[in-house]
Protein backbone atom coordinates (compact mmCIF):
# COMPACT_ATOMS: atom_id res chain seq x y z
CA UNK A 1 0.00 0.00 0.00
CA UNK A 2 1.30 3.67 -0.85
CA UNK A 3 2.31 6.18 1.82
CA UNK A 4 -0.65 8.00 3.25
CA UNK A 5 -1.55 11.72 3.19
CA UNK A 6 -0.51 14.38 5.54
CA UNK A 7 -4.14 14.96 5.65
CA UNK A 8 -5.91 11.66 6.60
CA UNK A 9 -2.57 11.50 8.96
CA UNK A 10 -4.46 14.98 10.44
CA UNK A 11 -7.68 13.63 10.70
CA UNK A 12 -6.79 9.96 12.52
CA UNK A 13 -4.23 11.28 14.79
CA UNK A 14 -6.63 14.37 16.03
CA UNK A 15 -8.60 11.39 17.70
CA UNK A 16 -6.88 10.39 20.13
CA UNK A 17 -7.62 7.20 22.21
CA UNK A 18 -10.67 6.82 23.94
CA UNK A 19 -12.47 8.59 21.72
CA UNK A 20 -16.06 8.08 19.38
CA UNK A 21 -15.74 10.17 16.20
CA UNK A 22 -19.01 10.01 13.90
CA UNK A 23 -17.74 10.40 10.31
CA UNK A 24 -21.19 11.90 8.81
CA UNK A 25 -20.81 10.91 4.66
CA UNK A 26 -22.98 11.47 1.80
CA UNK A 27 -23.81 8.42 -0.64
CA UNK A 28 -20.79 8.25 -2.85
CA UNK A 29 -17.24 6.24 -2.79
CA UNK A 30 -16.21 7.98 0.65
CA UNK A 31 -17.01 4.35 2.47
CA UNK A 32 -14.57 2.60 0.08
CA UNK A 33 -11.84 5.38 0.42
CA UNK A 34 -12.56 5.70 4.16
CA UNK A 35 -11.49 1.79 4.74
CA UNK A 36 -8.38 2.23 2.39
CA UNK A 37 -7.19 5.05 4.01
CA UNK A 38 -7.41 3.04 7.40
CA UNK A 39 -5.93 0.22 6.14
CA UNK A 40 -2.83 2.39 5.23
CA UNK A 41 -2.61 4.13 8.18
CA UNK A 42 -2.90 0.52 10.43
CA UNK A 43 0.18 -1.14 7.77
CA UNK A 44 2.50 2.34 8.07
CA UNK A 45 1.57 2.80 11.59
CA UNK A 46 1.52 -0.48 13.02
CA UNK A 47 -1.46 0.07 14.82
CA UNK A 48 -4.26 -2.53 14.50
CA UNK A 49 -7.26 -2.00 12.47
CA UNK A 50 -10.94 -3.53 14.14
CA UNK A 51 -13.67 -3.15 11.98
CA UNK A 52 -17.07 -3.93 13.45
CA UNK A 53 -19.01 -5.23 10.85
CA UNK A 54 -22.97 -5.05 11.57
CA UNK A 55 -24.90 -7.30 8.91
CA UNK A 56 -22.49 -7.81 5.92
CA UNK A 57 -21.30 -4.36 5.49
CA UNK A 58 -17.57 -4.95 5.06
CA UNK A 59 -18.05 -7.44 2.08
CA UNK A 60 -20.39 -5.07 -0.01
CA UNK A 61 -17.92 -2.44 0.67
CA UNK A 62 -15.27 -4.83 -0.19
CA UNK A 63 -16.80 -6.26 -3.55
CA UNK A 64 -16.72 -2.05 -4.44
CA UNK A 65 -12.94 -1.41 -4.28
CA UNK A 66 -12.53 -4.77 -5.97
CA UNK A 67 -15.10 -3.81 -8.73
CA UNK A 68 -13.09 -0.33 -9.25
CA UNK A 69 -10.15 -2.24 -10.11
CA UNK A 70 -8.25 -2.03 -6.57
CA UNK A 71 -6.72 -4.93 -5.30
CA UNK A 72 -6.63 -5.40 -1.58
CA UNK A 73 -5.79 -8.20 1.21
CA UNK A 74 -7.72 -7.60 4.21
CA UNK A 75 -6.21 -10.67 6.00
CA UNK A 76 -4.18 -7.86 8.41
CA UNK A 77 -7.55 -6.59 9.60
CA UNK A 78 -9.04 -7.51 12.63
CA UNK A 79 -13.35 -8.40 12.40
CA UNK A 80 -15.73 -8.34 14.69
CA UNK A 81 -19.05 -9.93 13.04
CA UNK A 82 -22.50 -9.71 14.11
CA UNK A 83 -25.34 -11.78 11.66
CA UNK A 84 -24.27 -11.60 7.88
CA UNK A 85 -22.93 -14.56 5.81
CA UNK A 86 -19.79 -13.40 4.09
CA UNK A 87 -16.40 -13.24 5.61
CA UNK A 88 -14.00 -10.68 4.85
CA UNK A 89 -11.10 -10.06 6.73
CA UNK A 90 -9.50 -12.19 9.92
CA UNK A 91 -13.07 -12.60 11.88
CA UNK A 92 -11.72 -12.87 15.34
CA UNK A 93 -15.27 -12.88 17.05
CA UNK A 94 -18.96 -13.34 16.06
CA UNK A 95 -21.62 -11.92 17.97
CA UNK A 96 -25.09 -13.52 17.19
CA UNK A 97 -28.06 -10.61 16.92
CA UNK A 98 -31.27 -11.00 19.41
CA UNK A 99 -34.10 -8.89 19.45
CA UNK A 100 -33.63 -7.83 22.68
CA UNK A 101 -31.51 -5.39 22.74
CA UNK A 102 -30.18 -5.82 26.40
CA UNK A 103 -29.54 -9.44 25.26
CA UNK A 104 -27.31 -8.53 22.00
CA UNK A 105 -25.50 -5.97 24.10
CA UNK A 106 -23.99 -8.47 26.51
CA UNK A 107 -22.97 -10.69 23.87
CA UNK A 108 -21.02 -7.87 22.43
CA UNK A 109 -19.67 -6.88 25.43
CA UNK A 110 -18.74 -10.37 26.36
CA UNK A 111 -17.25 -11.03 22.84
CA UNK A 112 -15.53 -7.82 21.70
CA UNK A 113 -14.19 -7.20 24.97
CA UNK A 114 -11.72 -10.06 24.90
CA UNK A 115 -10.97 -8.81 21.47
CA UNK A 116 -10.17 -5.03 22.67
CA UNK A 117 -8.38 -6.92 25.77
CA UNK A 118 -5.72 -8.17 23.82
CA UNK A 119 -4.25 -4.53 22.27
CA UNK A 120 -3.07 -1.66 24.15
CA UNK A 121 -3.93 1.14 21.34
CA UNK A 122 -6.44 -0.07 18.23
CA UNK A 123 -8.24 2.03 15.63
CA UNK A 124 -12.18 0.74 15.52
CA UNK A 125 -14.12 1.62 12.83
CA UNK A 126 -18.00 0.32 13.22
CA UNK A 127 -19.71 -0.18 9.52
CA UNK A 128 -23.29 -0.61 9.42
CA UNK A 129 -24.46 0.60 12.48
CA UNK A 130 -27.53 2.04 10.77
CA UNK A 131 -29.35 -1.13 10.73
CA UNK A 132 -29.56 -0.97 14.49
CA UNK A 133 -30.45 2.67 14.65
CA UNK A 134 -33.41 2.05 11.86
CA UNK A 135 -35.68 -0.55 13.11
CA UNK A 136 -35.76 1.77 17.18
CA UNK A 137 -38.92 2.65 17.37
CA UNK A 138 -39.52 2.99 21.34
CA UNK A 139 -37.77 5.87 23.44
CA UNK A 140 -36.35 3.12 25.85
CA UNK A 141 -34.97 1.31 22.72
CA UNK A 142 -33.37 4.67 21.35
CA UNK A 143 -31.94 6.11 24.82
CA UNK A 144 -30.67 2.49 25.52
CA UNK A 145 -28.54 2.42 22.32
CA UNK A 146 -27.28 5.70 22.60
CA UNK A 147 -26.50 4.70 26.40
CA UNK A 148 -24.17 2.01 25.17
CA UNK A 149 -22.50 4.31 22.42
CA UNK A 150 -21.59 6.26 25.20
CA UNK A 151 -20.18 3.86 27.65
CA UNK A 152 -17.63 2.99 24.92
CA UNK A 153 -16.35 6.68 25.17
CA UNK A 154 -13.00 6.88 27.61
CA UNK A 155 -11.78 3.37 26.48
CA UNK A 156 -8.48 4.22 25.73
CA UNK A 157 -7.37 0.49 24.22
CA UNK A 158 -9.62 2.17 21.10
CA UNK A 159 -10.00 5.31 19.00
CA UNK A 160 -13.46 4.61 17.24
CA UNK A 161 -14.59 5.64 14.14
CA UNK A 162 -18.75 5.49 13.32
CA UNK A 163 -19.04 5.50 9.33
CA UNK A 164 -22.88 6.13 8.76
CA UNK A 165 -24.70 7.86 5.88
CA UNK A 166 -26.02 10.83 6.87
CA UNK A 167 -29.09 10.73 4.58
CA UNK A 168 -30.21 7.86 6.57
CA UNK A 169 -29.50 9.35 10.06
CA UNK A 170 -31.78 12.29 9.15
CA UNK A 171 -34.68 9.78 8.09
CA UNK A 172 -34.73 7.89 11.03
CA UNK A 173 -35.49 10.39 13.30
CA UNK A 174 -34.21 14.20 14.74
CA UNK A 175 -33.56 12.90 18.05
CA UNK A 176 -31.57 9.84 17.18
CA UNK A 177 -29.25 12.02 14.86
CA UNK A 178 -28.81 14.41 17.54
CA UNK A 179 -28.14 11.75 20.11
CA UNK A 180 -25.80 10.64 18.29
CA UNK A 181 -24.17 13.41 17.36
CA UNK A 182 -24.09 14.54 20.88
CA UNK A 183 -22.46 11.33 22.35
CA UNK A 184 -19.95 11.62 19.79
CA UNK A 185 -16.52 13.45 21.11
CA UNK A 186 -15.87 14.07 17.35
CA UNK A 187 -17.99 15.17 14.06
CA UNK A 188 -17.06 14.99 11.18
CA UNK A 189 -18.86 15.82 7.86
CA UNK A 190 -17.25 14.66 4.33
CA UNK A 191 -18.44 15.53 1.73
CA UNK A 192 -17.23 14.15 -1.57
CA UNK A 193 -16.47 15.81 -5.07
CA UNK A 194 -14.99 13.89 -8.07
CA UNK A 195 -11.62 12.41 -6.94
CA UNK A 196 -11.93 12.82 -3.32
CA UNK A 197 -13.89 14.71 -0.59
CA UNK A 198 -13.66 17.58 2.05
CA UNK A 199 -13.67 16.73 5.54
CA UNK A 200 -15.08 19.32 8.18
CA UNK A 201 -14.29 18.97 11.94
CA UNK A 202 -18.04 20.17 13.11
CA UNK A 203 -17.36 19.42 16.59
CA UNK A 204 -13.68 18.15 17.86
CA UNK A 205 -12.10 18.75 21.79
CA UNK A 206 -9.11 19.16 19.65
CA UNK A 207 -8.82 23.14 19.38
CA UNK A 208 -6.48 22.78 16.13
CA UNK A 209 -9.28 21.37 14.05
CA UNK A 210 -12.54 22.52 15.45
CA UNK A 211 -14.07 24.52 12.02
CA UNK A 212 -11.55 22.93 10.16
CA UNK A 213 -11.42 21.59 6.47
CA UNK A 214 -9.21 18.86 4.92
CA UNK A 215 -9.17 17.72 1.56
CA UNK A 216 -8.73 14.66 0.73
CA UNK A 217 -7.33 13.64 -3.19
CA UNK A 218 -7.78 9.92 -3.83
CA UNK A 219 -7.13 11.29 -7.77
CA UNK A 220 -7.62 7.94 -10.34
CA UNK A 221 -7.57 5.53 -6.95
CA UNK A 222 -11.11 5.52 -6.95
Amino acid sequence: MRTVDASVHRLIEGIKPGETALLEYLPSYIPEFTLLKLMEYSEEKKIPLIIDDNFDTLPVIAAHIENLGIKVDFSGVYVIKTEGRIDVGNVVARVPFHPDLRVYIKNYENEAGKVFEGFSDSMNLVLGLENFLKPLSSPSDIYLTIWVLQRFLGNTRRRAFYLLNRKILESISPVVYSEVRRVASTVVEMVPYPTGAILRFVKSPNVDLLGEELKVDIGGEL
